[in-house]
């Protein structure tokens, strides 16, 4: 029986008392633990010396970690208070050891049990299984989070950041209180690492100082180490990569290049649809309406049949059209060259291609490209999107939603770290924090 009462206690990381007997209730899967503190381990909570006489046993509650089927563990625990020489003789209550020290009446395992759960699932998820308030669920996910945070120690580790990019995210929108009031649209920056797809830091707002603050978790020599990194054409973020990462080429992302090339064959299709619109042309209005756009800037090879005899009719009728399709489809190619030298033969053909076509906004559209040519062939040699960064902007838009939403930025950003960085028990040992800390050195057994 003593065996058997061993492996419960460390099962559930008790220590310093004797179950004394149990009991089951197997159709709400509980199990009730009815315990005594050991006398000869008691010591004082507040100057850890032995107590002496024995006061009172006092009667406590405390949740344990489920054990088997049992989803919800109790432990009706006899805890012991006594007179201490240390303390003038008061009367203290014992230590109990195994309950969480911001968590009162809580085990180390069912906090650790819980922090697990909401590595995966939500706070309202994880109370469900456990069967605990999700404000409790959420008080210890935010606990354990920061002290995670404490061994994320990204100078010990062998990481390969040869390619890197950041990228911003939304976080949340302030609505005016004032029709006149501007709204206040806020943003969280995020600094990946592509070649492991992991989000090493992150950062309140969208300025250079944002991403600044994201590098300073790597040393310098780690940020020498960096060969290539992605960014949107935004101005700031460019500024402070070249400044910190010196050995670093910047690439600019090629979905955003072709975001602004279909943003800039939109604005001649608007263009075209209101000339449409004043002559009454029906198969124009029809084909230009704005819920078609996007098959207007598909690549041929992607379209099915139908729109592209639609297309290649509007193209015969409207020349602008014609010219601006061209201009998409050119571009396309001119991204797809493999060498910087074939880029830039290319690309000074589609420059001459765009005047000649005398369309406004490609003409603007081709100022932008000069300014930022040397980055693109950045793209063009390493071949690096932001394709991780967006894919993990996704993964944070649904953690969002899940969320219904976050109000507390802090919060908001370590959770981004949980589910799409190294915050977690994945990539940080928390498999002693089951236990309390003094049964942590022995809580591993060679078989």
């Amino acid at each position: 029986m003593e065996l058997h009462d061993d492996l419960i206690l460390k099962s559930l990381g008790l220590q310093g008392i004797k179950i004394e007997y149990w009991a089951t209730c197997d159709e709400e899967l509980k199990l009730v633990l009815y315990a005594r503190q050991n006398r000869n381990e008691a010591v004082c909570n507040v100057c850890a010396n032995s107590i002496t006489h024995v006061h009172e046993w006092k009667l406590r509650k405390i949740r344990a970690a489920p054990l088997g089927a049992y989803e919800e563990v109790w432990i009706y625990l006899k805890q012991l208070r006594g007179n201490c020489h240390i303390c003038g003789d008061r009367v203290r209550s014992s230590k109990v050891a195994f309950t969480h020290p911001h968590f009162k009446n809580m085990t180390y395992s069912l906090c650790e049990k819980a922090g697990r759960l909401m590595e995966e699932l939500t706070c309202e998820a994880s109370a469900r299984i456990l069967r605990l308030k999700s404000k409790t669920m959420w008080d210890i996910d935010q606990y354990r989070m920061k002290q995670m945070k404490k061994h994320l120690n990204y100078a010990e580790r062998d990481l390969d950041l040869e390619s890197m990019s950041a990228d911003e995210v939304h976080y949340r929108t302030i609505f005016g209180k004032k029709s006149s009031d501007k709204n206040k649209v806020q943003f969280v920056t995020n600094l990946v690492c592509t070649n492991i797809s992991k989000v090493l830091s992150n950062a309140m707002g969208r300025k250079g100082s944002s991403l600044l603050n994201c590098l300073k978790v790597l040393r310098p020599e780690q940020l020498l180490k960096i060969k290539y990194f992605a960014l949107d054409m935004h101005d700031a973020f460019i500024k402070v990569v070249e400044h910190a990462c010196k050995n670093a080429k910047i690439c600019i992302d090629r979905f955003h290049l072709a975001q602004g090339v279909n943003d800039v064959f939109d604005e001649v299709r608007k263009i075209e649809f209101k000339l449409a619109k004043d002559n009454e042309d029906k198969f124009l209005m029809e084909v230009l309406a704005p819920h078609r756009k996007y098959i207007l800037v598909e690549r041929e090879k992607n379209l099915s049949k139908k729109d592209y005899t639609k297309l290649e009719r509007l193209l015969d009728i409207n020349k602008n059209i014609f010219r601006a399709s061209v201009l998409v489809e050119y571009f396309h190619k001119v991204l797809d060259k493999k060498n910087v030298k074939e880029f830039r033969k290319s690309l000074i053909l589609w420059y001459r291609f765009a005047r000649e076509a005398k369309l406004k906004p490609f003409l603007k559209f081709a100022n932008t490209l000069r300014k930022y040519r040397h980055y693109i062939e950045g793209y063009i040699m390493s071949g690096l999107t932001t394709a991780v960064s967006e894919g993990l902007n996704n993964k944070i838009k649904v953690l969002k939603r899940m969320g219904y939403g976050y109000t507390n930025p802090v919060s908001f950003m370590l959770k981004i770290l949980q589910r799409c960085g190294l915050l977690n028990s994945k990539y940080i040992d928390t498999s002693s924090w089951y236990w309390p800390p003094e049964m942590r050195l022995a809580s591993t057994t060679p078989f």
